[in-house]
């Protein structure tokens, strides 16, 4: 009996670790996006209503961001590299938009 509600116990845990986890990273993810599109509606121009996400990667290690987005009017791709803290306050976001158009130059030569 007791090896039961041990068992019971602990996946509980578990379960409410990983859940967690899951819905922080979630949280995250909407607010990261919210960042990009208030740094793109002031530095670009662009309206918030044209931009589509097409990838939101949390790297785990570093605890940033990696968010690519893509504007409908012009179909021009960009990228962005935000931190925030556990509060969800913005610690920095970097523009990787012309360094990736030079990437992808130098791979087609």
């Amino acid at each position: 009996m007791k090896k039961i509600i041990l068992f019971n116990l602990l996946f509980c845990i578990v379960a409410v670790f990983v859940a967690f986890n899951y819905f922080n990273i979630k949280s995250r993810s909407a607010v990261v996006f919210n960042y990009v599109e208030g740094y793109m509606e002031t530095n670009y121009g662009i309206d918030g209503e044209n931009i589509i996400l097409v990838e939101n990667n949390f790297r785990r290690g570093m605890g940033l961001f990696e968010i690519e987005v893509k504007d409908k009017v012009t179909n021009t791709y960009y990228f962005f590299e935000v931190d925030i803290r556990d509060d969800y306050s913005l610690i920095y976001i970097r523009d990787l938009s012309e360094l990736h158009r030079k990437n992808q130059a130098d791979q087609e030569r």
